[in-house]
């Protein structure tokens, strides 16, 4: 279960009455009811608030269903959203609250909008809130507030932005965004009922509007809330941030462990492919061909590369390099292989300036094929299709294989291997070196493939039989992985 689930969970078992257990002595719901009505009938006498004329009154039966009584005597039986405890009441929700209307600002004011709520608090940010004169005033700014105000937004992108006036600090005014309950209920009790996944999806039932939709007080007010004992509502909102501090230890770990479960995959593959490069993925044949052979044939392919023209003298050379002379695990690898630099077994091309309306354009950033309309104007490289191409920017050392004939732009680099029997282990060895690749990336503005650092790298090369056996079995875990993940 996540951590979000998990708080999902604890909000809805506190408003059935299930986090706490009951008290026969608490003073019943019923009561809490009448002192909500007695303070409204002082409200509306003092001209603060006005009458709801349509006050109705909702009652369990003998038989145990849940009736309603309208103001001229008729009753209805409703529908409730669960069960509840005997000492609780359901109630729509403008029995309980009053508030004191709409106003334009008449002084100095700090203005409460969607953003000025601390959504994970719960709390009003008061160092973002705006502080304007009634000339600034907003169209919105309408709404009054006052001390243990509950502020409830009404717009669905922002419907959990619910906030408690803990303080009522200066004098403040909320958009009509929200809608502002002021009752004698316990404040923070009310702030999680409204923040309860089963009330929130009620809300979005009700609410209307295509681009913003948000629900109206006229259907806002007709929701059903249930109300505890009022002793009880403060034992349930003790234990509903008890289980919240636990929840949020509960998260930290479970977010370690999600990122761990994340990484593990590519930490596994790294650490086999350094076992690979290191001899010890599969066992040696002392009847493999020597790897000597196979730096001949590369020997052979470099003078006729120069000889056609395809590349300089200083490049014919292939200088073996000393095992351990680097100080790595080098000197670990088995003595039928041979160390050389990477520059010997590759060459980067730029490919070849083509216009072809035909062909893709494949996405430096996504490596996605896209229309190639609006880019065959730019003088991108054509490559053909399983051309190898390695990734020079963003995500240097990474390499990606054209599936199709295509464009890729002129920072990408393809790769000619000098021998195709090591086409494959050669691939791997660059992978397992992309995050050194990455992390040595030259240039700000725009970064670039180390190509020095690239070329240099050190490669310990077995015999061709090898490689071929060494790439199969890697591909082999690799796809096991994949499928574990």
């Amino acid at each position: 279960m996540t951590p979000e689930q998990l708080k999902v969970s604890i909000l809805q078992r506190a408003m059935e009455g299930k986090l706490v257990p009951q008290n026969p002595n608490d003073e019943p719901a019923s009561e809490l009811l009448k002192r909500i009505k007695t303070e409204k009938e002082k409200l509306i006498s003092e001209g603060k608030i006005k009458r709801d004329k349509k006050e109705t009154e909702i009652f369990r039966g003998d038989d145990g269903k849940h009736y309603e009584k309208f103001a001229d005597g008729s009753t209805q039986e409703i529908d409730v959203p669960y069960d509840i405890p005997e000492n609780w009441k359901w109630v729509r929700i403008k029995s309980i609250y009053w508030n004191f209307g709409q106003n334009k600002p008449e002084k100095f004011f700090r203005y409460i909008d969607t953003s000025s709520i601390d959504r994970k608090k719960n709390i009003i940010n008061y160092k973002n809130l705006q502080y304007l004169s009634p000339e600034q005033a907003p169209s919105r700014a309408r709404k009054l507030v006052s001390q243990n105000s509950v502020l409830f937004s009404t717009v669905r992108p922002y419907l959990k932005n619910i906030a408690v006036v803990i303080e009522l600090k200066e004098y403040l005014i909320a958009s009509t965004a929200f809608i502002v309950l002021d009752t004698l209920l316990n404040e923070t009790y009310l702030k999680y009922y409204l923040l309860s996944d089963n009330f929130i999806n009620r809300v979005n039932n009700k609410s209307t509007g295509t681009s913003y939709p948000a629900i109206n007080d006229y259907n806002f007010n007709l929701l059903l809330i249930a109300i505890p004992p009022l002793a009880e509502q403060q034992r349930i909102v003790e234990a509903i941030e008890s289980a919240l501090e636990k929840v949020d230890e509960y998260a930290e770990s479970y977010n370690r462990l999600e990122q761990i479960d994340k990484e593990f995959p590519d930490k596994l593959k790294k650490s086999i492919l350094q076992y690979a490069m290191q001899g010890k993925i599969v066992e040696q044949d002392p009847n493999d061909e020597s790897v000597e052979v196979l730096l001949e044939k590369i020997r052979a392919e470099k003078q006729k590369l120069f000889e056609e023209g395809k590349i300089k003298k200083k490049d014919l050379e292939i200088s073996i390099v000393s095992q351990g002379d680097d100080n790595s695990y080098y000197d670990e690898v088995p003595n039928t292989w041979q160390l050389l630099k990477l520059k010997n077994l590759l060459q980067l091309d730029n490919g070849t300036k083509q216009q072809n309306e035909h062909l893709i354009y494949w996405d430096a950033k996504t490596l996605r094929g896209i229309k190639d309309a609006e880019f065959k104007e730019k003088g991108n490289k054509v490559h053909s299709k399983d051309t190898v191409i390695l990734v020079d920017g963003e995500n240097s050392g990474e390499l990606f294989i054209i599936p199709h004939d295509g464009y890729m732009g002129s920072t990408f680099k393809k790769i000619h291997y000098l021998e195709a029997g090591s086409k494959k282990y050669i691939d791997l060895y660059i992978d397992s070196k992309k995050e050194l690749l990455k992390n040595s990336k030259t240039g700000s503005a725009i970064p670039h493939l180390n190509k020095t650092l690239f070329k240099e790298l050190i490669v310990a090369l077995p015999p061709i039989q090898e490689q071929k056996r060494i790439s199969s079995k890697i591909t082999q875990i690799f796809s096991q992985i994949n499928r574990l993940i």
